[in-house]
């Protein structure tokens, strides 16, 4: 087309795995999206490429691989209920003593199954904020592990252990709101946007928080 320049010219002028990597960063993005709506997909993890082509060149086809993953099927256990009624009959327990196990109990009988690219994320998302943290501190990972008395692959398990509990925590009492009908007023928000108005610019925070005492308040008022 007029104004533009044919292949050969600019083949001469800018390496081929430019144009190839100027390609995938614009395309990808949108041959991604399409994919998305088309599918009605609502993906949480930003997608991994993978480039099954054994060679990417400009004058033949690519077969291209992306991978993301959707939030997992959750299932509450009945089993939950009976035993925060058996907890609820304990008129000694402490407050903060009976949250946690409360807590406990969302976790133990949350039935999900992580997609493995999820928990892979979010674990390294944790050693990078580990590693940074470290380094403020003029510590390095291998010495962290040195005192720990442990090793990386034993660490990882710990994150995945502690990441598969928080999502657990976190789904099942996101569940639980959607089962028992428990709404979030606009008038609470608001309420805590005028007493923190910093609050504002993580609004979905607020709305867990509220979703998360609201669904503690009805675990501990069953009977």
């Amino acid at each position: 087309r007029k104004g533009k320049a044919p292949l050969d010219v600019v083949e001469q002028n800018i390496s081929p795995q430019s144009v190839i990597e100027e390609v995938l960063n614009h395309l990808l993005p949108k041959a991604y999206k399409e994919i998305v709506n088309e599918h009605q997909l609502k993906p949480v993890t930003e997608p991994t490429i993978k480039i099954k082509t054994e060679k990417l060149s400009l004058d033949s086809d690519w077969v291209l691989e992306l991978e993301s993953a959707e939030l997992p099927e959750v299932k509450i256990d009945p089993k939950l209920f009976v035993e925060i009624k058996k907890l609820n009959k304990d008129k000694k327990i402490e407050k903060k003593i009976k949250t946690e196990q409360i807590a406990s109990l969302i976790i133990k009988h949350t039935n999900i199954v992580l997609p493995s690219i999820l928990l892979n994320n979010d674990v390294n998302r944790r050693l990078s904020d580990l590693v940074k943290h470290l380094e403020s501190a003029n510590l390095t990972l291998d010495q962290y592990l040195k005192n720990k008395k442990i090793t990386l692959p034993q660490h990882r398990e710990e994150l995945e252990a502690q990441i598969k509990n928080d999502w657990a925590l976190n789904l099942g009492i996101n569940q639980i709101a959607i089962e028992q009908k428990l709404k979030i007023d606009e008038a609470e928000v608001k309420a805590i946007f005028a007493k923190s108005p910093e609050l504002k610019n993580d609004p979905n925070l607020v709305y867990y928080l509220l979703t998360q005492q609201k669904v503690l308040d009805y675990l501990e008022s069953i009977s």
